[in-house]
C-alpha cells in the first residue's frame, strides 16, 4: 500500500493444521485464517495454536474483499480482515453485517461496519458512564462523550465467521448482546458489545457515516 509504514519486522509461521507457511507482517495481528485451509489460527511470539470452528464467507454484494487498498476521506487503507455477524434475538436470526478491520497509511486500526451497503467507520471509545444490558430500551436516550444518542437496536450478535488478518480472538459461535445507537442529528454512531454472564462494562465503539462515493478502491472491479 501506498505510504504504509515501513521497518516492519516480518515473521514467518506454519498453520498448525495444514503446515502451510504464513508470513506475518503487520504489527498488533492475534489471529489470522489460513489461506490453504481455512483454519482459524491463534498466535503469538510464543506459540502458535489451531483455532475451532471454521466458516466460509461468500463475497457478497460488497465493494470490498480482503487485500483491497485505497482511500477514504485523504486517507490510505488496507484492509486485513473482516468478521461477519448474524443478529437477532430470542434465538431467531434476522441477517449479518461484515466488520471489516482497516490498518491505515498511519498506523492507525479502524473497522468499518457495512451492513445492507451503508457504511459506518468506527474506533474504539472510552465508555462513559454505562447500565446493564437488559437496562436498555429502543428509543431511550443515551449521553456518551458529551453526545445525545438514541438507542436503535438491541439484540444478540452471533460471529458467523472470519477471514483474514485480526487483532483479537474470535471464535465461529460466540455470541454476545449489543446495543446500536444513533445520534438525533445521523451524524454519528455508537455501539455498546457486552460480554455474556460477566458485569464488566460495555466495549463502545463510536463512528460516523461513510458514503459510497467516500470509500475508493484503487481496483474497484468491472460491476463498480
Amino acid at each position: 500500500m501506498s505510504g504504509a509504514p515501513g521497518n516492519v519486522r516480518s515473521q514467518s509461521i506454519s498453520c498448525p493444521s495444514c503446515g502451510a507457511p504464513k508470513e506475518m507482517r503487520h504489527p498488533g495481528i492475534v489471529m489470522f485464517t489460513c489461506e490453504h485451509c481455512g483454519s482459524p489460527v491463534y498466535w503469538n511470539e510464543e506459540a502458535v495454536r489451531a483455532g475451532g470452528r471454521r466458516a466460509v464467507l461468500d463475497e457478497g454484494f460488497t465493494r470490498l474483499y480482503r487485500g483491497a487498498t485505497g482511500t477514504y476521506r485523504r486517507k490510505r487503507f488496507r484492509v486485513l480482515g473482516r468478521v461477519r455477524y448474524l443478529h437477532g434475538r430470542d434465538g431467531v436470526a434476522r441477517g449479518f453485517w461484515d466488520e471489516w478491520f482497516l490498518r491505515t497509511s498511519d498506523g492507525r486500526d479502524v473497522w468499518l461496519t457495512e451492513d445492507d451497503h451503508e457504511l459506518s467507520l468506527q474506533t474504539r471509545s472510552e465508555v462513559d458512564d454505562a447500565m446493564a444490558f437488559d437496562r436498555y430500551r429502543v428509543g431511550s436516550r443515551v449521553l456518551h462523550r458529551d453526545t445525545e444518542f438514541v438507542v436503535e437496536e438491541i439484540g444478540v450478535a452471533e460471529c458467523f465467521g472470519m477471514e483474514g488478518e485480526l487483532p483479537d480472538v474470535w471464535e465461529v459461535g460466540e455470541t454476545y448482546p449489543f446495543v446500536d445507537l444513533a445520534s438525533p442529528d445521523g451524524r454519528y454512531t455508537l455501539g455498546f458489545e457486552f460480554d455474556e454472564g460477566e458485569n464488566e462494562p460495555p466495549t463502545a465503539f463510536l463512528g460516523r457515516w461513510l458514503e459510497q462515493s467516500d470509500l475508493r478502491l484503487d481496483d474497484e472491479g468491472v460491476d463498480w
